[in-house]
Parts: structure tokens; C-alpha cells; sequence
């Protein structure tokens, strides 16, 4: 230190503090450290000031690791000062008040190496600074005699959490994220963006009940976001939970009621739910807002030929019943309305013969149509 090569007196320092238990615990060589790091950091600022070519990471770096070393500092002088309090009650801090005021000169510095590193997209290194910035908010160091902080922050606590989640999320740091993810909730402009983050990072950390919660708040408050409604149906989906599915995609269909992929998604979902006239409803929604939507179209035929597979396996009144005709002609029309409904979807997508040839195969055999029935043998 007296030949101010500040640099080999901090590894000197360094390399005592890890290797011997004594030096790791005494407070002095901390503080000694604190020094040299500081010389450093001038050396670095002079450049910056000048304009000579500075290190900007070895500025950067010197200053997380003053932080990190007046932390340890403060740290091991107050446990050594609660075993001398135990017999000099009038023992008292020797280092806390200049550790504070040195790591008091760098907050600024510190909050916008942070950024520095975002601009760069190296999150980790943001994180690390944000990380430290936001800790030490309510460090003991920046407590004064009086139990006041001498903190000069600005009320940035909102600002800096948002960017801690950013940079951890970026970093794929999931815990870093959950650590400040409630405080920059309070960000109402970027709250779309922080729900997802959360849920994402709920289901990275497997957490289910949290990753829906977030998912939920984020849809009952932004329900444009596709996100949120996507994520929530496919999760319903997977569970079985189709009513709860069909929730949300009613609400879509109210808000935006000539969405046609809205209206096929609630089909679908009254289908699960075995809810099959409503169901056909919903897919001729889809052929109201889009005539030649050969999809609905297919669906609307699958549901009549499901319909009339139902009404089949339950018919089985003797022909001496007077209701015998009524049913076997409700299956019949059952079977006609499928048919206009895949020959539909065939007159719109021909080349698509998933969506109809099995429907139209079977129901022209159900209608004895035997002509279009062979017709049917060029497809493949």
C-alpha cells in the first residue's frame, strides 16, 4: 500500500482473506482491501474523466467488489462486536460509518453498470450490479447514529426491480426473477410483459399454482394479449378442465365476436364437453363471418355424424311403435345435414380430403348414394 501498487495489495489481501481463517475474520484487512479497491477505481475514474482510453469493466468490476468487500467487512466486525459486547457492554463499531460512506460515493455508478451490461445484453453481469444496488437499499452500512439511512437513491426501487426480472429472466436466472418479480408488478406500463415473465418462470421452477395465478391475472386484465389466453386454455386442455377452458374462450368470442378462430376454439370446447348443439352453433359462426371456411365445415359435419351415431345406438323402438318413424327419419335428417356440411367443406378445399372424404364415404352409405359413393374412389 506504501509503494501504492494497490493492485498486488489487494491480491495480497485477497489471497489471505480465502486462505487463513484469522484474516478472514478480522475487519481491519477488509477495510485495508476496501482501500486498495478504491485506489483502483480512481485510477480507472481519472481515465474515464480524461478521456484515456479507461477500462470500463475494470471500473465496473473494482466497484461490485468494494461493495461486496465492505459488506464482509461490516459483517465480521458486528459479530465480533457482539462477542465483545457480551463482556464491554461500551464496544462499538470502529469501521460502519466509513464503509457506508465509501460504497456511498459509487451508488450511482453502480445502478448504471447495470444498465451498461443490459445495453449489452450480457444479463448475468446486469443482474449482478442491479442485484447489489437493490440489496443494499437497506444495508446496515447506510444507517446512520440516529437510525437514518444516508442514502442520496432516487425512488427508483420500481425501476431497478423491472430491470433486475429483465436481466435475470435474460439470464435465465429463475430465482433472481422470483426475487424482485413482486416489487416490479408495480410497474403498470410494462405489467403485461412481467406477468409473463412470471409464468414462465413459475413453470421453469414447477411451480403450476403460481405460473396460473399469473396467468390468470394477466388475462382478466389484458385479454388482447394472446399469450395469457393461449397458455390458459392449453393448460386447461391438458388437465381436462374444459369448462373452465370454455371460460375463457367465451369471453374471447364476446370481445370479438367477428374473430372466426375465436368461434372455432369454443366449438371445439363445447365438443369436449359433449355440448353438441351449442356446439354447432359456434362452427356456423365461423361459416357466417367466412363462407368457404372448409374447417367449420368438416366440424359441423362430424358433430351431425356424431349426432346421428348417438341417436342410432340408442334407437331401438320395434317398427310397431308409433314413434319408430319419427326417430328413424330425425337419424336420417341427422345424416342429410352432415352431408351438406362435408360437401361443403369439399367444394371449398377439395385437396384437403381429411376434412371430408371418411365423413362423405360414410354418409352416402347411410343415404344409399350409391353413385357419389363410387365417385369417391378416385381419392386416395
Amino acid at each position: 500500500m506504501k509503494e501504492k501498487n494497490f493492485a498486488q495489495a489487494r491480491q495480497v489481501l485477497t489471497d489471505a482473506i480465502r486462505q487463513y481463517p484469522e484474516a478472514a475474520a478480522d475487519a481491519q484487512l477488509y477495510r485495508y482491501k476496501m482501500e486498495a479497491l478504491g485506489e483502483l477505481i480512481g485510477v480507472e475514474n481519472r481515465k474515464i474523466y480524461l478521456n484515456n482510453k479507461p477500462d470500463t469493466l475494470s471500473f465496473f468490476n473494482h466497484m461490485y467488489e468494494l461493495y461486496v468487500t465492505g459488506l464482509q467487512c461490516d459483517s465480521v466486525e458486528q459479530k465480533a462486536l457482539l462477542e465483545k459486547q457480551a463482556e464491554d457492554k461500551k464496544a462499538v463499531s470502529k469501521f460502519r460509518a466509513g464503509v457506508g460512506q465509501s460504497l456511498l460515493l459509487y451508488r450511482k455508478n453502480l445502478f448504471n453498470a447495470g444498465k451498461f451490461h443490459y445495453t449489452k445484453k450480457s444479463y448475468a453481469e446486469a443482474f449482478r450490479f442491479f442485484d447489489m444496488y437493490v440489496r443494499t437499499k437497506t444495508a446496515d452500512v447506510f444507517i446512520d447514529a440516529k437510525g437514518n439511512s444516508i442514502l442520496t437513491d432516487p425512488d427508483d426501487i420500481v425501476d431497478a426491480s423491472v430491470l433486475s426480472v429483465l436481466s435475470a429472466y435474460g439470464s435465465s436466472n429463475y430465482s433472481g426473477v422470483m426475487t424482485y418479480l413482486s416489487e416490479s408488478l408495480k410497474d403498470e406500463s410494462l405489467l403485461p410483459q412481467l406477468l409473463e415473465i412470471g409464468a414462465k418462470t413459475s413453470a421453469e421452477l414447477s411451480d403450476t399454482l403460481q405460473m396460473v395465478r399469473y396467468l390468470e391475472q394477466g388475462f382478466d386484465a389484458y385479454p388482447d394479449v394472446e399469450y395469457f389466453f393461449v397458455t390458459l386454455v392449453k393448460y386447461y386442455n391438458d388437465h381436462g378442465d374444459y369448462a373452465k377452458s370454455l371460460e375463457k374462450v367465451h369471453r374471447m368470442t364476446t370481445l370479438y365476436p367477428q374473430r372466426r378462430d375465436y368461434w372455432y376454439m369454443e366449438g371445439t370446447e363445447l365438443v369436449l364437453l359433449n355440448q353438441y348443439d351449442e356446439a354447432i352453433q359456434a362452427f356456423q359462426q365461423c361459416v357466417n363471418i367466412k363462407a368457404d371456411d372448409a374447417e367449420a365445415w368438416a366440424s359441423i359435419g362430424s358433430v351431425h355424424l356424431h349426432q346421428a351415431h348417438v341417436a342410432y345406438e340408442n334407437f331401438d323402438l320395434p317398427k310397431s311403435n308409433p314413434a319408430y318413424n319419427k326417430q328413424k327419419n330425425a337419424i336420417t335428417q341427422l345424416y342429410r345435414q352432415a352431408c351438406t356440411a362435408f360437401e361443403q367443406a369439399r367444394k371449398f378445399d377439395e385437396k384437403n380430403t381429411s376434412l371430408w372424404l371418411e365423413g362423405l364415404r360414410e354418409v352416402y352409405f347411410k343415404l344409399n348414394r350409391g353413385k357419389a359413393l363410387r365417385a369417391l374412389e378416385q381419392y386416395k
